[in-house]
């Protein structure tokens, strides 16, 4: 198991959630930011477990919590990339889908909301595996596709749903 350093993993994570965006390629333009911010309950299904040799992972559902906050930094115009939108912490136990998260002190999570409805939201991503959150924004829920990084392959998947508390 090859383990990176901290500072190598989190500038990929952060470009890739700022290289998404629109049909035509380009960082979306966000007009109301403020309707990802918040606590929200997630339930994360597991749909395609980790392969390893036993029963490591156990179907079924694992729920947390995401508490996210609007990034006060301007807003890069569209074709310039950008930072992410959001940042915040969540509280959720993936043991029983057999990977743990959360190494560090505080388990961060960094969102960036991409145009009107488009959501994708890294937890742990200064860590060496993180867990990646892609979804729709309707209303007061989100719901979409996670996967758990290892190396450059996603080691676990599924689907989640969140809902504003």
């Amino acid at each position: 198991m090859s383990r990176f350093p901290i500072h190598r993993t989190l500038p990929p994570l952060l470009a890739l959630l700022a290289a998404c965006g629109g049909a035509d390629g380009h960082p979306a333009r966000v007009d109301r930011p403020e309707r990802l911010d918040g606590r929200w309950s997630v339930a994360l299904r597991l749909e395609e477990p980790i392969q390893l040799h036993g029963d490591t992972a156990v179907a079924g559902t694992v729920r947390g919590e995401i508490a996210l906050i609007d990034n006060p930094a301007p807003r890069a115009a569209p074709g310039l990339g950008g930072s992410p939108t959001h940042y915040g912490v969540y509280a959720a136990d993936f043991a029983p889908f057999g990977f743990a998260t959360g190494a560090a002190p505080v388990p961060t999570a960094v969102a960036r909301l991409l145009d009107a409805d488009s959501v994708e939201i890294a937890l742990d991503p200064e860590a060496d595996h993180a867990v990646v959150l892609a979804g729709r924004l309707a209303g007061d829920s989100v719901a979409g596709h996670w996967r758990y990084e290892s190396g450059r392959a996603a080691a676990a998947a599924g689907r989640f749903v969140m809902r504003r508390r």
